[in-house]
């Protein structure tokens, strides 16, 4: 039991009428673990209790071997970068890290410090005395994450922090957390709605629906389930008619619908896993610049439905 990071058994929350989690139970060891459900699914929520921000209605969940709710001394260990926006964008990446460890208690040369350290772990030294309003989301999402591990705790939970990030960004992101975990020694939860995603940081993986924890353990034996689906993209960029007329040659594709404006492309594909690993060639064939790819949701009902029937 020392290698469990957290502990939940039979955790219900709900709001009302609606319930986000519902005898909610897992096991959730030491290294990197993925947390895989659609919009909705209670990830959140899951969160929220982790951290100590709201308490469930029944059942019992530990962090790091103890209770989270009402225990602010546990938050000296746990990292948390939302999956929301909340930077004040009319600071520097500086400024905001200054403010992030001084929540900490960090003060002085110490905070002065870990700022730079941290600043050079995310590679966000030459952007630091920018004004955050003109960063782009990649680097958005790297100084949240830096805010998050400023502490240095044990324990880092990553809300969707690949949404809305280019597929250059994204793969840098995905490397970061795999780095967190291996080089600086973190225990990572991760949220994501994109299977895909998950698999390249870690093999372990939650899949939650309908606040439920409808499976867990290894991801390929989950791929290959998702892989019987068709699964739907959206990309977005110039030079998507370009872009679809490679696409279109693929076979893997079923289906390529192009939005009115000829930004964006929704595409219906067999195999995720050629799509993804064919994305960087398709780009650099076509000549597009693709500026966000994100899965949608009914990628993983399909998978999901299946599992609970």
């Amino acid at each position: 039991m020392n290698d469990v990071v957290v502990q939940a058994h039979g955790v219900s929350k709900w709001y009302g009428q609606v319930i986000a989690l519902n005898n909610f139970s897992v096991d959730i060891g030491k290294g990197i673990t993925g947390i895989v459900g659609p919009n909705g699914s209670g990830k959140s929520t899951f969160f929220k209790i982790v951290t100590g921000t709201i308490r469930s209605e029944v059942g019992d969940l530990t962090v790091l071997g103890q209770r989270p709710w009402g225990n602010s001394a546990l938050l000296r260990d746990i990292g948390f970068c939302p999956d929301y926006d909340f930077l004040p964008f009319d600071l520097s990446g500086r400024e905001y890290l200054r403010f992030a460890g001084g929540m900490h208690g960090m003060t002085g040369s110490v905070l002065a410090d870990r700022i730079e350290e941290v600043l050079g772990i995310f590679g966000m030294k030459a952007a630091a005395d920018r004004k955050m309003g003109g960063y782009s989301k990649g680097m958005v999402q790297r100084i949240k994450m830096a805010g998050s591990m400023l502490h240095d705790p044990k324990l880092l939970l990553l809300d969707e922090p690949l949404t809305g990030t280019d597929p250059v960004a994204r793969r840098d992101l995905m490397d970061l957390v795999t780095d967190l975990n291996q080089v600086h020694g973190h225990d990572i939860i991760v949220s994501s709605h994109v299977l895909h995603e998950i698999e390249r940081m870690t093999p372990n993986v939650v899949l939650i629906y309908k606040g439920r924890a409808v499976a867990s353990g290894g991801i390929h034996e989950i791929r290959a389930l998702m892989s019987n689906h068709p699964h739907n993209i959206v990309l977005e960029g110039r030079g998507m008619v370009d872009l679809a007329k490679v696409l279109i040659s693929k076979p893997y594709t079923v289906s390529v619908e192009m939005g009115k404006e000829r930004r964006g492309l929704i595409v219906r594909v067999l195999d995720p896993e050629a799509f993804f690993d064919s994305v960087p060639d398709m780009v650099r064939e076509s000549g597009c610049e693709l500026d966000t790819m994100q899965s949608l949701d009914d990628d993983l009902e399909a998978v999901f439905k299946y599992l609970v029937g």
